[in-house]
């Protein structure tokens, strides 16, 4: 299947000077006031915000403190309530360690994918009920709970004081609670931060290292105060002394001083997913609160077993769904579905196919009675607003625009799809639906160098709404190239103006290109969209870019 393709030029202006270059990448990031452009260039730590700063209502804040107090005074109960994501997984570490070393009797409760399902439920209340005399008299959830109704009703009705945090989605009713500590500006482990920020801001420091983890975890807009938590957080993990992190760094060949948002995302946020998708999730959690070498050692090797595990899974299933490309192939939604699809997987698989086909995409794990749907999106389609349209026809649903979750009846997977279909060709419209390349602005060669590669040094970290910078190189005549890397996944590149023979060369990288070496003929011109960065090595350092795409140079596909 051949995707329409563009790139997508984000700046008309070609910069003259670094000033000029930096101006663009700024508002290409939609930072247009003074105030807004210091703050993105020095960024504040976390450890200053107050809760107006990140959207968390003041006064409950402090009332959620105030029965955290109470709790520590009269010796009660206390359930952090979890979930078995990476955010959810670092949420409650946050919470509970603080909580314990409080003196606070409290135990950490994360459910399980498939005895509970997803968030506070019934089913996990009936758990935690199960034995009278560990009734907690507090029960405090993080990352989930915004629109778990019935179950904070039933929490009420047995007497149990709540607590939510959470940053999903809301709905215009709100559950049931004594306090509410609720924002989407965050992810769940940074709305949990907060609270312990307000109870022990020293504690709070110490937690930064989690804070990065899952901030990059959750895919959360990469700007404001998220940017100050990835930020300050990536150097608090750089020097982490939590023994599981550490020994999880190693086995994943990350060098811990050199950590960025790529190295997490790649390297341990997988790895702790892995074991809420397919694993045990509360060994992920024993993982990060361990301090005993001999409990954590064989916690890292099963946990690199079961990521091992998921990726072949995964790659299986992902294999099985393109296979349905005739039923979504003119559709502006992708949905597949089938029994043998794994629950713990499916946002995966909704992830990959939305990547590859540039449709939003929801993967549905069939069960006898009841089935589970997991949907990823695009820039500009809010998938859970398109979920909460039908409502009726699910048991629940939640979620952020970019990714949902969703349970129904098996029996009504066929009236959904016809009803998400019918709602994506009516609001989606097709010019959303394209692979695209955006690309800052066009960069002249006066400005391909070593400083200009350091001024971009100051938009780490990337993530959302705050991509690497990309530029826009035309005609770039190809010197030299040759296969490299493993099996000769990718290519080196030797490139340099068309029209100026007496210039130092780019060298430059294209990942994962190595198949189309044959297109890299010596002597061709082409235009570049690449990145550009710094390359040490043996403590010398020289410029080195990063292809993304290349096209013809008398192709004009840049809109």
């Amino acid at each position: 299947m051949m995707l329409s393709m563009q790139w997508v030029l984000k700046s008309q202006k070609i910069p003259q000077s670094q000033s000029e270059l930096l101006e663009i990448l700024l508002v290409n990031r939609r930072l247009l006031k003074k105030k807004e452009k210091d703050e993105f260039l020095s960024p504040r730590s976390p450890l200053h915000f107050t809760p107006k700063d990140v959207g968390i209502d003041e006064k409950q804040l402090a009332h959620a403190v105030s029965l955290i107090q109470e709790a520590k005074q009269k010796k009660w109960k206390v359930i952090v309530f979890g979930d078995y994501d990476c955010d959810g997984i670092c949420a409650t570490t946050v919470l509970w360690e603080t909580l314990y070393e409080m003196g606070i009797h409290a135990m950490p409760f994360i459910p399980s994918r498939d005895r509970h399902g997803y968030g506070l439920s019934m089913a996990a209340i009936d758990d935690i009920l199960a034995d009278p005399s560990q009734k907690p008299q507090l029960l405090i959830t993080v990352d989930n709970g915004i629109v778990a109704h019935e179950p904070f009703a039933r929490l009420k009705k047995e007497g149990i004081r709540t607590i939510l945090t959470d940053h999903h989605q809301p709905e215009k009713k709100l559950p049931p609670v004594d306090a509410l500590v609720h924002t989407t500006q965050l992810c769940g482990t940074t709305v949990a931060w907060m609270l312990v920020h307000a109870l022990n801001p020293k504690k709070a420091a110490e937690m930064l290292d989690l804070c990065a983890i899952a901030t990059i975890a959750d895919q959360v807009p990469l700007l404001n105060a998220n940017r100050s938590f990835a930020k300050f957080g990536i150097q608090a993990l750089q020097k982490t002394q939590r023994l599981g992190l550490k020994m999880l760094m190693q086995i994943s060949g990350l060098q811990q001083d050199k950590l960025d948002t790529h190295a997490i995302n790649y390297g341990i946020v997988p790895r702790i997913n892995a074991m809420g998708r397919i694993g045990d999730p509360k060994d992920a959690l024993r993982l990060l609160c361990s301090k005993k070498l001999e409990k954590i050692q064989p916690l890292v090797s099963a946990i690199q077993g079961i990521n091992m595990t998921r990726q072949d899974m995964t790659m299986k299933m992902v294999e099985h769904a393109r296979t349905q490309q005739s039923t979504w192939i003119n559709e502006h939604i992708i949905i597949v579905d089938s029994e043998e699809y794994h629950e713990g997987v499916i946002g995966l698989i909704a992830g990959k196919l939305a990547e590859e086909f540039a449709k939003p995409a929801i993967a549905i794990s069939r069960g006898k009675m009841t089935a589970k749907g997991s949907a990823r999106s695009l820039p500009g389609i809010n998938i859970t607003e398109l979920l909460r349209q039908i409502r009726d026809d699910l048991l629940d649903v939640g979620g952020h625009p970019m990714a949902a979750g969703f349970s129904l009846l098996t029996e009504k997977i066929e009236i959904v799809r016809t009803r998400l279909m019918k709602l994506a060709k009516e609001q989606i419209k097709k010019n959303l639906l394209v692979k695209s390349f955006n690309v800052d602005c066009e960069l002249p060669w006066e400005l391909v160098t070593l400083n200009t590669a350091e001024l971009l040094e100051q938009f780490e970290p990337h993530g959302m709404e705050n991509p690497q910078p990309a530029f826009l190189l035309k005609n770039m005549k190809i010197v030299a190239a040759r296969a490299m890397g493993k099996e000769n996944a990718h290519l080196k590149l030797t490139l340099q103006p068309a029209d100026r023979r007496e210039t130092i060369p780019l060298q430059a990288i294209a990942f994962g290109k190595g198949e189309k070496s044959e297109e890299f003929i010596l002597g061709k011109i082409v235009n570049i969209l690449c990145t550009l960065q710094q390359n040490w090595w043996n403590g010398k350092v020289e410029l080195q870019g990063i292809v993304k795409a290349f096209m013809d140079a008398f192709d004009e596909k840049v809109a």
